[in-house]
């Protein structure tokens, strides 16, 4: 705060001097004036004034702090919400949310693989939409991966209606620990029935992002940017 209060004092005025209106002996009686004393406007209105900016100052300090404190708030909200609308893909085992044979059927129709023997390492990640239930598989074989890196595919799951392969694409796995390789992300124009996919894939300057969309029947590229990492080579 700034500095204290000065307090304004002056001398009060008495009107009239005391008078004697008796004598006896030694003893004097005096009568005090009949007026008060006056306050010194003065001093009132400098008194009023300081209390005025006292409190405009208060008040004033309060307001930045409230400022202060939203707009860090609206920044951990921020974040918050940022880190909440992409999902990382967490694998488990594809017979855990589907049945076998659907699984077998799977890999016999994107690989040469043995479809009994490798059903149980097939790895699949499930999200629900307004279309149906998206489930993207990790064949999690070398027989499935090549110069470009592994196949993984989605499939939209409805009522009645047989599997539809809707997202095939080799990805390579080659990311620095931070940046996850699939992400599930909400589709900021509100348009699609399914969540929007965000693929990560190295490039020579960095890392290249890949949005994509469902249009209705395929999930297409919607966006793509590179992010720099300075004095750094991705294979």
């Amino acid at each position: 705060m700034f500095s204290k209060k000065q307090q304004l004092t002056s001398g009060s005025e008495h009107i009239g001097e005391p008078q004697i209106i008796a004598a006896n002996k030694n003893l004097l009686l005096f009568c005090q004036p009949s007026h008060k004393e006056l306050p010194n406007p003065a001093s009132t209105s400098l008194n009023n004034s300081q209390s005025r900016v006292s409190s405009f100052l208060f008040i004033g300090r309060w307001f930045r702090f409230g400022v202060v404190l939203f707009l860090l708030l609206s920044m951990l909200l921020g974040t918050a919400g940022c880190t909440a609308s992409a999902t990382t893909i967490s694998w488990t085992p594809a017979t855990r949310l589907i049945p076998v044979e659907t699984v077998q059927g799977i890999v016999a129709e994107n690989s040469d693989l043995n479809p009994q023997n490798s059903a149980s390492n097939v790895l699949a990640w499930a999200v629900n939409g307004q279309a149906g239930r998206l489930v993207i598989f990790n064949f999690n074989s070398p027989g499935v991966c090549g110069a470009g890196g592994c196949l993984y595919a989605g499939y939209l799951f409805r009522k009645n209606v047989p599997p539809h392969r809707v997202f095939a694409s080799y990805l390579n796995e080659n990311l620095p620990p931070n940046k996850p390789l699939l992400q599930v992300v909400s589709d900021p124009s509100k348009t699609s029935d399914l969540p929007c996919l965000q693929v990560q894939q190295p490039s020579q300057n960095g890392i290249r992002q890949l949005f994509l969309c469902f249009n209705g029947s395929q999930y297409q590229l919607a966006n793509s940017s590179l992010i720099e990492l300075p004095n750094k080579t991705v294979p």
